[in-house]
């Protein structure tokens, strides 16, 4: 509907509601584990390169989705990999739509070996940071401060990669407790990764799985049915010794994902109930 409105006012422009749109259903699909269904959202959103409203909406889908579809698939060689948008928007109005590319880079690079990646991503991150500070408020969400946790959980990672696992696991908790005081994020569905559910990635890494499913259970009361954190809190359950926990998280997550997923996680929650 709001394409074909757009194409009769703007022809061959893109509706910044529809990408805006897409980025729900990129995520809505990456939540079910429909992963082939996401890739066709991503080759959508990316062929966009003219906009009826040059809006920070439109910018900040076109920045998500690619993060999206490479941070909840966990394939950290494509997140380190990943470009700024190259669509002529007025990037320079909301820079912390492409703060969104340089976490992923962080947390992709730092995630696969490529640690110069993760900080020159973080550089930039720092840079986008102090450019919002310095900026007038654009309305009464703390940008500057969502920038900042995302910079505090990447630096997590980055710390964890060179060994510095109790640095880590302090930087993280402090993008969760900042990501938690800012509140919740203005453009649902909201971050790319939940900096909670990444410090209790860190926690599960670290053998520390009752701390991990505390972690992971915060993460789902604001963020519920997530895919990432069901499985994490059942495999947590489930390493602590918690089986009926284990079990019952397994079938929610069975529960979200589409019938025909592959994802091995998925396939993990189907074993698990047989």
């Amino acid at each position: 509907t709001a394409n074909a409105g757009v194409a009769k006012t703007h022809p061959g422009a893109t509706s910044f509601n529809a990408l805006h749109a897409l980025d729900y259903l990129e995520y809505a699909y990456l939540q079910r584990g429909e992963d082939e269904k996401a890739k066709a959202v991503l080759e959508r959103a990316v062929k966009a390169t003219s906009f009826d409203d040059p809006s920070f909406a439109a910018g900040y889908a076109l920045a998500a989705i690619p993060a999206r579809y490479a941070l909840e698939r966990h394939r950290w060689s494509e997140a380190a990999s990943l470009v700024s948008p190259s669509a002529p928007l007025p990037w320079d109005h909301y820079p912390y739509a492409l703060a969104v590319t340089q976490f992923a880079r962080a947390v992709g690079g730092a995630r696969s070996g490529q640690a110069p990646v993760a900080q020159h991503a973080l550089t930039k991150l720092e840079a986008i940071r102090d450019q919002v500070k310095k900026a007038p408020p654009a309305g009464p969400y703390d940008w500057a401060g969502q920038v900042e946790s995302m910079r505090l959980a990447a630096a997590g990672y980055l710390a964890h990669a060179h060994g510095d696992h109790e640095e880590a696991l302090r930087l993280l908790r402090s993008a969760a407790d900042l990501q938690d005081k800012v509140g919740k994020h203005p453009v649902t569905p909201g971050e790319v990764l939940p900096a909670r559910e990444l410090l209790a990635d860190l926690l599960l890494e670290m053998n520390r799985p009752v701390e991990a499913r505390s972690e992971y259970e915060a993460t789902l009361k604001t963020a519920p049915n997530r895919l990432n954190s069901l499985y994490g809190a059942a495999r947590s359950a489930k390493l602590a010794g918690d089986e009926k926990a284990a079990r019952e998280f397994y079938a929610k997550l069975a529960g979200v994902a589409s019938g025909d997923s592959v994802r091995a996680e998925i396939g993990e929650a189907r074993s698990a109930l047989r």
